[in-house]
């Protein structure tokens, strides 16, 4: 049940009917039926899962909070032990096994014949990552241990965020859950226009490059030389578009009930230079790497070496995080490196010496180089890598290039200039300054829509993370 499907607006329409019109006692209750209902979509295998680590999380933050600190110390960590565990069995035991199949394969000429087949529920690296994030709150004593029951399990299956997040704070998310929430005229509104700009370019530009993208790289081997210069930006605003569009959908939805969920995104595509993309782009993740690994390794507190040692580590972590692959093992190390030597730059003063054509150059060389990394996400063995490697050795011809694309991602880029000119903190369409630009906006992209969206639904880019 997709945000961007029928289906689901029928089934919030309904939901939504009742929730209105509700106490705050009824209010909870249907917000956590209705995220049982909408996870439960996705099998019920994976809801049961759900709702175990829920109930353990529960059970070892109030054990971390009653007891002295020697045994406060010891359920924490085997609260954060097991989440990482849990997380390994069901997202990287099949990689692992077949890392150990091709060992196997190498050494002794043929493969390991047991296939394992394991569930990998939807959004388990989200909502582990939630409890993980809980616990260490609890454990550092900077939020008070949540005793009702009903309010942490709705904390994690409060159906907006449960799939793709945003990774929500618990200092942020509970306190609202505890307090009755004020359902003005001004959030509704401001909650559809999110709601609905998050489906248009889901629908209208991720979708369409994601089919232009899976026709191109089916093979790397097969691949017309030099196209990858072009198919890596196409891939970098399918993604961006496909997370985005959710973002925005999670925090749409979540204004009309009431709450507020951080923003997600803030106009990645203008940064500058690597430390600063990724302060803008899935600004969640990167935010809680920074601050429950980082950090906790020490972050730039024991010297330039340690600090860029502990930044590597945390970029395979992310690697890691985003998928079990080699590709993203690669990635991950690829962007760590890549933010190392942007550093060692700025260390050495190179970069002190900006003017706005450097400035745009940077924003250029930023965007290639997160495009290109995005490559590393479709190899299949290392091989690939240097198949993608000797595609970019050559310059694509001009024919090559899908002029269609740009008529595709223009209401994006020209958002986000709008963002930018405007330096919101977070995505708006000013609706209570400026109304009549919403409906402008509406039919635009209403035709814009009709014009461009494919009829078939794609899942979303990081329903595989």
């Amino acid at each position: 049940m997709l945000f961007n499907s029928l289906t689901f607006l029928l089934h919030f329409s309904v939901f939504y009917l009742f929730y209105y019109y509700s106490s705050f006692f009824f209010r909870k209750i249907l917000l956590l039926l209705f995220g049982v209902y909408f996870y439960s979509q996705w099998g019920i295998g994976g809801t049961l899962l759900l709702f175990l680590s829920i109930f353990f999380n529960y059970t070892i933050a109030i054990l971390v909070d009653k007891n002295s600190e020697s045994k406060r110390r010891t359920f924490f960590l085997i609260g954060i032990v097991s989440n990482i565990l849990y997380l390994g069995v069901f997202k990287y035991f099949l990689f692992v096994w077949g890392v150990m199949s091709d060992l196997n394969n190498a050494m002794v000429g043929e493969p390991l014949h047991w296939e394992p087949n394991i569930l990998l529920p939807i959004g388990i690296s989200f909502y582990t990552f939630h409890n993980i994030s809980y616990l260490i709150e609890v454990f550092d004593k900077k939020i008070p241990v949540c005793r009702n029951i009903f309010t942490f399990v709705l904390y994690d299956m409060f159906f907006p965020l449960l799939l793709l997040g945003p990774i929500e704070r618990p200092g942020n998310l509970i306190p609202q859950l505890e307090s009755p929430r004020v359902i003005s005229k001004e959030k509704i509104w401001n909650g559809i226009s999110l709601f609905c700009f998050g489906v248009f370019i889901k629908s209208s530009i991720a979708d369409p490059l994601a089919r232009y993208v899976g026709l191109t790289t089916t093979s790397f081997d097969t691949l017309e030389p030099g196209i990858l210069w072009i198919v890596a930006p196409s891939i970098a605003f399918q993604v961006y578009a496909d997370f985005f569009g959710y973002s925005l959908c999670a925090m749409g939805l979540a204004e009309t009930l009431g709450f507020e969920l951080m923003n997600n995104f803030k106009r990645p595509f203008f940064a500058s230079n690597p430390s600063e993309f990724w302060s803008k782009w899935h600004i969640s993740l990167s935010t809680w790497l920074r601050d429950y690994v980082y950090i906790k390794l020490g972050g730039n507190r024991y010297g330039f070496i340690r600090e860029n040692f502990n930044l590597l580590f945390v970029w395979f972590l992310t690697g890691i995080w985003h998928g079990a692959g080699y590709g993203f093992i690669i990635w991950g190390f690829y962007l760590g490196i890549c933010l190392i030597l942007y550093r060692i730059l700025k260390h050495t003063g190179f970069t002190t010496y900006q003017n706005l054509i450097l400035k745009g150059l940077g924003i250029v060389f930023t965007f290639y180089t997160f495009s290109l990394g995005l490559l590393l996400f479709r190899i299949v063995s290392p091989a690939d890598t240097l198949l993608i490697i000797k595609n970019l050795k050559s310059i694509p011809s001009i024919s090559l290039f899908p002029f269609s694309l740009i008529f595709i991602i223009l209401p994006l880029v020209l958002f986000d200039i709008w963002q930018e000119w405007n330096q919101t903190e977070r995505p708006t369409f000013f609706i209570s300054s400026r109304p009549y630009l919403f409906w402008i906006l509406f039919t635009i992209c209403f035709c814009w829509f009709s014009l461009v969206s494919p009829f078939a639904k794609e899942d979303f880019f990081y329903f595989q993370f």
